[in-house]
């Protein structure tokens, strides 16, 4: 158990560590050029993947995990929790905006459907906290469906966005009307968005378990393997797409200026 937990512990760090990276990347060019999708992703990955994250970990550190029956539950633990929540949840309105801002700017649905699901969200945040989630998940309740609901599908709204204009400019490459790592960056956000997922899901498991204290204890270390290694893989799709190091950039220009040759 010790290397693994050693494990979880480093893939955690590394995961912190890259999407801050990025989001410092991502808010120093938004300080240049006053643009809101590098606003907007810089601030939701610092608010879900970066704050969020990191304090909801200590949080469960803290009370021991899952395991641990409500009236156990230290006072702090508690403010962790709540604080954790909020902050993932503004990650994930940031998210829909910037989806939205990106790719469907002048389409009436994609803005109504990024506000149900805010409304949704926050509705689901507002209506826990009133019942106690902050000290325990209140987990197949209506207010918890809505708050998850929202928690776990909103990363496939970016990878299916991502996904589609990675399609429509790769087409163009060939043409010379694309640039080769603008188009791969499409490739690897909607990849990443599409591993953190996964690791949402991965680390939502323990919960269909909650009245299982025991199953829990039993799964958890596998599941905490998963997401770590998930988390990796997302963060590194992260970094590459918008870290590229030199040695990537021309792997990419290559590929792009044999696919041209070809065509």
């Amino acid at each position: 158990m010790g290397l693994l937990d050693g494990f979880h512990s480093v893939a955690t760090l590394a995961f912190v560590l890259g999407s801050a990276l990025v989001s410092v990347r991502l808010l120093a060019l938004a300080h240049r050029t006053r643009q809101a999708p590098e606003i907007l992703l810089g601030s939701a990955l610092l608010c879900e993947a970066v704050l969020g994250y990191g304090v909801l970990v200590g949080n469960l550190v803290l009370r021991g995990g899952l395991q641990v029956v409500a009236k156990d539950v230290p006072p702090l633990a508690v403010v962790l929790a709540g604080t954790g929540k909020f902050l993932c949840d503004v990650g994930v309105t940031l998210f829909l905006l910037f989806v939205v801002h990106v790719f469907r700017p002048h389409t009436p649905w994609a803005w109504s459907l990024a506000g149900v699901l805010a409304l949704l969200l926050w509705g689901g945040f507002a209506v826990g906290a009133v019942h106690g989630s902050f000290r325990m998940e209140q987990v197949g309740s209506g207010a918890w469906l809505c708050e998850y609901g929202v928690i776990w599908t909103h990363q496939l709204w970016n990878m299916t966005e991502s996904y589609r204009y990675w399609g429509l400019l790769r087409r163009r490459i060939a043409l010379g009307l694309a640039d080769p790592l603008v188009t791969n960056r499409f490739f690897l956000w909607g990849t990443g968005s599409l591993l953190s997922s996964a690791a949402i899901w991965t680390a939502s498991i323990p919960y269909a378990f909650m009245g299982d204290l025991a199953r829990i204890a039993d799964i958890t270390p596998v599941v905490r393997i998963v997401t770590a290694v998930l988390g990796l893989g997302s963060v590194t799709c992260s970094l590459f797409a918008f870290l590229p190091p030199a040695w990537y950039r021309r792997r990419i220009s290559f590929s792009a200026s044999v696919l041209e040759r070809v065509r």
